[in-house]
């Protein structure tokens, strides 16, 4: 079954939050990012690939391209934090995902966007070059239904 939505929970640990002792916006992206690594590996993927591990075909990576969040109520140290990770777009070289951070209680603290292109290293330039999602991501993943993709924070 193709996934579209993922949970992940964590606390704020004391080196996330500032002198006035909130989380420090920037982190919010740290929880993020360890979001998605975790969805991949829900998956049976990894954010990072070996290439003596793959069935077929090269490794890809995931440079951001964007990255965007609106705050709505700060987080403290040892707060719960809830992630909810959903894609909301796929095209054929690249993923945008919509996230939503949410304090204990489930109030929104944060909402926002991340796009990621999917790149292969050109084997003679060592450069990065977009390349098309391999099926053995896309088969895993799908894009959530427009009404799970509806921003919370109009609301």
């Amino acid at each position: 079954m193709a996934e579209h939505r993922f949970v992940y929970r964590d606390i704020v640990q004391f080196s996330d939050t500032d002198m006035a002792g909130i989380m420090h916006f920037a982190n919010f992206f740290r929880f993020v990012e360890r979001a998605e690594h975790a969805f991949y590996r829900s998956l049976g993927l990894s954010i990072v690939e070996k290439k003596h591990l793959l069935p077929e075909g090269e490794p890809v990576g995931w440079p951001r391209v964007h990255a965007s969040c609106d705050y709505f109520a700060p987080l403290r140290f040892e707060d719960d934090v809830e992630v909810e990770l959903l894609i909301e777009e796929i095209r054929t070289r690249s993923l945008k995902y919509l996230f939503r951070v949410r304090k204990p209680g489930g109030a929104l603290a944060a909402e926002g966007h991340i796009a990621t292109v999917c790149v292969r290293k050109d084997p003679e330039t060592r450069e990065m070059r977009a390349v098309a999602i391999p099926e053995r991501i896309l088969s895993k993943i799908e894009v959530a239904p427009p009404e799970l993709l509806q921003s919370r924070a109009a609301k």
